[in-house]
C-alpha cells in the first residue's frame, strides 16, 4: 500500500429528524486495481456495521 497514492476519508453526520442522523462516509482518491482499494473494499462494511451496532446498543461486537 505504501506505493499507492494517499487517500482521504471524510465522515459527515447530519441530523435528519429528532433521534435520527445520517452518516455519509466518502473515501476520496481510491484508484482501481491498487492494493489500497483491495485492502479497504471489504473493510468498510465491517467497520460501519460495527459502528451501527455500537450506536444502537451501546456495545461493540465483542460485547454483544
Amino acid at each position: 500500500m505504501a506505493a499507492d497514492a494517499p487517500t482521504r476519508v471524510t465522515w459527515e453526520i447530519k441530523d435528519e429528524m429528532p433521534g435520527v442522523s445520517r452518516l455519509t462516509v466518502t473515501h476520496h482518491g481510491l484508484v482501481a486495481d491498487t492494493t489500497t482499494l483491495e485492502q479497504v473494499a471489504g473493510g468498510w462494511p465491517f467497520i460501519l456495521s460495527g459502528l451501527k451496532t455500537l450506536l444502537e446498543t451501546g456495545k461493540g461486537f465483542d460485547e454483544v
